[in-house]
């Protein structure tokens, strides 16, 4: 990379260091320190995870501090705004004078619910939080090429790897200190040196980590290959910045590995929160979950062994603490954490693999089968860009149902299905089965559910660089604002923030608020011709953009079908005449109007489907599925179905 566009592009790593100069002369003002953060915290969203636990007793603020949690405030899973406002209050704080970055490209971010360097109360040692500051002191000085030796750092960092909820983090706190001095070794950087760049780490440390001499190694290695000029990267901020963008979804052991935690971790809150205690056995995990866990992987003939070899990776995880005889502490148990719904403590046991998806743009779009101009696409997704919420209305057949996935992936700029949810609804859905209500649960307890539109929220909060879908068929068949619930107020756009959270109506914890985040979208679909739907409520309707979708039998449609299915363009230049002057007969009928008119997918074979005589297919479909619905629209006038039947067969 050119040096000054490595200057620019990492340009944050100027202001990082300043903060961490000034940061270490706090070492001993920390109740100054951590006064100052509390104050920061009561008016600025993302801060409300400094309640510290102590054995007994109920929880308080935070007393003290590390200089790597300190920084981890403005690193953590929070929207770039957010993080720009904390480091710039922080800043004004430590007197930083270096000004905030624009950019935060190649810097890794905490995990939300373990974004302490150090343990609560209840289970950390006294020394722990000072062990953390004499590592921080050790790496400036030694950085600085100022007196301090290899021996020094290395000691000191084999304290700190020992102390609770540090794990891998420690070299990720020690990159934001001098990023272009110590290398991180995040989960994304440990797969990118060892397999892309096909550096070993050895880890010879605490619980299977890096030993303090192991880090000093790697990252010797590193800069001694960054000299080469045909090196794929030439530095710390480099290297974390690809290691983000490659893909490790190729390996499949680091996919197994992360799911694998993941759903244990999952299961392993569950089980404590249903107990209300943060202890429980091996034999209680299996007994509520194993059956659940085979589900998952039903290829797996090891699902038995490979829930205590996770179990044992949890413990190196400083998740769970081992009590001997198949007896476990889950360290983050909160009574109340599942009911907890923001940025701050959204659930987030593991980051998820990150998955490699095929590009998705207009021009996939239209590819596949969309007949609508490029304008029109355009203005539908600006549409949603800016509203966030949008709804598909047109006469049956015109392709609602399919254009609304696409949609989502062009708003995505990928075809990443999982992050779509999709729900129809329906006039039995109410807002328990949406949002959340209370369901039966083991030994006839009632316990709290969420419903997918509240999952879909955790998620997407959970990942704000990402963008999610929720597809919801058929919007008006169900009661929306009964449904939506006091989620109808949050759907606006100007109100998708923390500061605008309001408490559901179903909540275990009265403290409880919710948000709709601004990378959560909403597509609906409306079937205008169904004379059994309701209107939709004007409460609802201010909060959706509405596109109209019309029949599209045109140029585009014509040589499409013609392409992929080879119906001759003759017969599809007389299938387009017929089903226009149908259109036109209903679009003119009294009783019903352009609503009721018959969509072009009536007449566009399903993908992969055969056609082998063309003329006999059109005719089965107007006689199996068009007469049908005209028969429907005039109910009590055969002799027009009749009529119809004539012009769409010229009979």
């Amino acid at each position: 990379m050119d040096t000054a566009e490595h200057d620019v592009k990492f340009a944050w790593a100027r202001f990082y260091e300043a903060f961490a100069s000034a940061l270490l002369a706090w070492r001993n003002r920390r109740a100054e320190l951590v006064k100052g953060i509390h104050l920061i915290a009561a008016d600025v969203d993302g801060m409300s995870h400094l309640q510290d636990k102590p054995a007994k007793g109920e929880a308080f603020p935070l007393k003290d501090i590390c200089p790597f949690t300190t920084m981890g405030l403005f690193n953590r899973n929070l929207t770039d705004t957010n993080r720009k406002i904390i480091a710039s209050r922080l800043a004004n704080l430590l007197g930083v004078n270096e000004p905030v970055p624009d950019s935060f490209a190649g810097i890794p971010l905490l995990n939300n619910q373990k974004s302490w360097f150090f343990g609560y109360e209840k289970s950390r040692d006294p020394d722990d939080i000072e062990r953390l500051w004499e590592m921080f002191s050790q790496a400036m000085t030694f950085a600085d090429n100022k007196n301090t030796t290899s021996a020094d750092f290395t000691s000191a960092y084999d304290i700190a790897s020992a102390v609770t909820n540090v794990g891998w983090n420690l070299s990720m706190g020690l990159y934001w200190a001098r990023p272009r001095f110590y290398p991180t070794l995040d989960s994304q950087s440990q797969y990118y040196i060892q397999k892309v760049l096909n550096i070993k780490i050895l880890k010879n440390g605490a619980k299977g980590r890096c030993s303090g001499q192991n880090y000093l190694s790697i990252m010797q290695a590193l800069k001694e290959a960054f000299i080469q000029s045909n090196y794929p990267v030439h530095s710390f901020p480099e290297l974390s910045l690809s290691a983000w963008h490659t893909d490790l979804s190729q390996s499949k052991d680091e996919v197994e590995n992360r799911t694998w935690k993941a759903s244990l971790l999952n299961k392993i809150k569950a089980l404590c929160l249903k107990k209300e205690s943060p202890y429980f056995t091996a034999l209680e995990l299996k007994e509520n979950y194993l059956d659940v866990f085979k589900a998952e992987r039903p290829e797996s003939k090891t699902v038995t062994n490979s829930i205590s070899f996770y179990l044992q990776k949890l413990r190196d995880d400083d998740e769970l603490k081992f009590l001997g005889r198949g007896n476990y502490e889950y360290l983050n148990y909160e009574k109340n954490e599942s009911q907890t719904i923001t940025a701050e403590t959204v659930e987030e046991s593991a980051p998820p693999p990150k998955l490699t998806h095929a590009p998705y743009a207009i021009s996939n779009l239209i590819q596949e089968g969309c007949f609508l101009e490029k304008a029109k696409i355009q203005l539908t997704l600006q549409r949603l860009n800016d509203k966030k919420n949008l709804i598909l209305q047109g006469p049956p057949g015109t392709g609602k149902t399919w254009l609304a996935r696409r949609l989502a992936y062009c708003l995505m700029g990928e075809q990443a299905p999982e992050r779509i949810s999709a729900v129809q609804f329906h006039p039995n859905l109410s807002y328990e089965d949406f949002i959340r209500g209370w369901r039966p649960g083991k030994e006839g307890r009632l316990t709290l559910v969420d419903g997918p539109f509240v999952n879909a929220i955790r998620t997407a909060i959970n990942n704000p660089a990402a963008k999610y879908v929720v597809i919801i068929e058929e919007i008006n068949r169900g009661n929306p604002a009964q449904i939506f619930g006091e989620t109808l107020t949050l759907m606006e756009a100007d109100k998708r923030t923390p500061t605008e959270a309001l408490a559901l109506s179903h909540s275990e914890n009265p403290d409880e608020k919710i948000y709709i985040p601004e990378n959560l979208y909403i597509i609906g679909t409306m079937n205008i011709a169904d004379r059994s739907l309701a209107l939709l409520d004007l409460a609802l309707r201010r909060r959706f953009a509405f596109i109209d979708l019309k029949p599209a039998f045109n140029d585009a449609w014509k040589k499409w079908v013609n392409h992929k299915f080879a119906i001759d363009l003759d017969l599809l230049a007389i299938i387009e005449s017929r089903l226009t002057a149908l259109n036109e007969m209903l679009a003119k009928d009294v009783t019903l109007g352009p609503q009721f008119c018959i969509g072009h997918s009536y007449v566009t074979p399903a993908t992969g489907q055969k056609i082998s005589e063309a003329q006999e297919w059109y005719e089965q479909v107007v006689d199996t599925e068009i007469c049908p619905l005209l028969a429907e629209y005039w109910f009590d006038a055969p002799n027009k179905v009749n009529e119809a039947r004539k012009v769409l067969l010229a009979e």
